[in-house]
């Protein structure tokens, strides 16, 4: 009998903050992007994860955003992959999205974050 082989599709270094390289995506929220991931059957070809304070992005919002916490990504994806993505992200409980769809950077921004964390749930919204 073989043993079942672990699959890994995000690395440490994509999930972590592109400006400080620090790691601070929530595990949780992880488990729930490899589930969709698993479930959608195409690559995440991630441009936006974990944030830090630091992050140039973060330092001109008056609030940190979703990033900041480790429970969100901005994945590029376009056309029906993109609807794809949403529909299966929302079977597994996500209720905040962001919608880019213009231009030639399109991505669809998903996150954990809730009320809880101090965030509008369910959301959406377009950039």
């Amino acid at each position: 009998m073989t043993a079942k082989k672990k699959v890994v599709y995000f690395t440490e270094k994509e999930l972590a903050c592109k400006h400080t390289g620090e790691s601070g995506f929530d595990p949780d929220f992880l488990k729930v992007l490899i589930a969709i991931r698993k479930e959608c059957g195409f690559g995440f070809p991630i441009s936006s994860a974990y944030r830090s304070p630091q992050h140039p992005i973060e330092q001109r919002k008056d609030k940190a955003g979703a990033h900041s916490t480790g429970k969100a990504v901005d994945i590029l994806v376009s056309g029906e992959n993109a609807l794809e993505l949403i529909r299966v992200a929302q079977k597994h409980g996500i209720q905040r999205i962001g919608v880019k769809q213009k231009g030639r950077t399109r991505f669809i921004h998903l996150d954990g974050c809730t009320e809880e964390d101090g965030f509008a749930c369910p959301a959406i919204w377009t950039y």
